[in-house]
């Protein structure tokens, strides 16, 4: 059985498909925190390097799968200078990666992230800003990325702090990071970090993926309106917690 689940024995393999789903269910919910989730639990059981091509995989299949829907309710216009800041900002950020001091980066990102979530969570949407700063913030987020590979923070906050409507958030949160992690995947057959063990695990996460995202955008579509909000900064606060913590390891 190992063999043919790319390694895993009968409890791993629990431990994978329970963690596949819980995350299938949080991003189809919320529009982000795939890799969140699944991460710290998925490398107790299979190569750290495995578990990275598995959330990029996977991330790419659940956004595929929603796409037709992310397209329909994102804002395009504000997705599309979101996009090229990022791909300006993310081999600038590539560049510098052996020049800052990853930690010490991460650890105030981590509290940045944590601060902006306790603020957002006290004050309401800011109107009117939106266009001006998406540049300049998928900027930011492509320069995290390449140096540092968190680019989420950057784009979760602007759109919790900007964006009215729920459905028009997480379909554009969706639909960045869909296209974002299409790049990554690019980006691992190149360097290739995709083998046969990747592929085998995506065959069997698939379906747990596809579970998952029926569960979680059930719910959203049955409490997103009341509780898309609170979720979503919840998520946001566990990023910066999760960024703190990598850093003091």
């Amino acid at each position: 059985m190992s063999i043919w689940a790319g390694g895993l024995d009968a409890v791993g393999l629990g431990v994978f498909a329970a963690t596949i789903v819980a995350a299938a269910v949080l991003r189809a919910f919320s529009g982000f925190g795939f890799a969140l989730a699944a991460m710290p639990l998925l490398v107790l059981v299979i190569e750290p390097v495995h578990a990275v091509v598995l959330c990029g995989f996977l991330s790419v299949a659940g956004g595929l799968r929603s796409a037709r829907n992310s397209m329909a309710h994102c804002d395009r216009g504000l997705l599309k200078p979101l996009l090229i800041g990022s791909l300006i900002g993310t081999p600038i950020g590539i560049a510098l990666l052996d020049h800052l001091p990853a930690d010490t980066m991460k650890f105030l990102i981590g509290f940045g992230v944590l601060g902006s979530a306790v603020l957002l969570w006290r004050t309401g949407i800011m109107e009117g800003v939106r266009r001006l700063y998406a540049l300049p913030v998928g900027f930011s987020a492509g320069l995290l990325g390449g140096a540092l590979a968190i680019p989420g923070p950057p784009i979760i906050v602007f759109l919790l702090g900007t964006e009215r409507d729920p459905k028009r958030a997480r379909a554009t949160l969706m639909a960045f990071f869909t296209l974002t992690s299409l790049l990554s995947i690019a980006g691992y057959v190149v360097a290739g970090l995709v083998d046969g063990t990747s592929l085998v695990l995506f065959v069997w996460a698939l379906p747990c993926l596809l579970l998952g995202d029926w569960i979680g955008f059930g719910l959203f579509e049955r409490h997103g309106s009341a509780h898309y909000r609170r979720v979503a900064l919840f998520v946001l606060a566990a990023i910066g917690v999760g960024a703190v913590i990598n850093a003091l390891r």
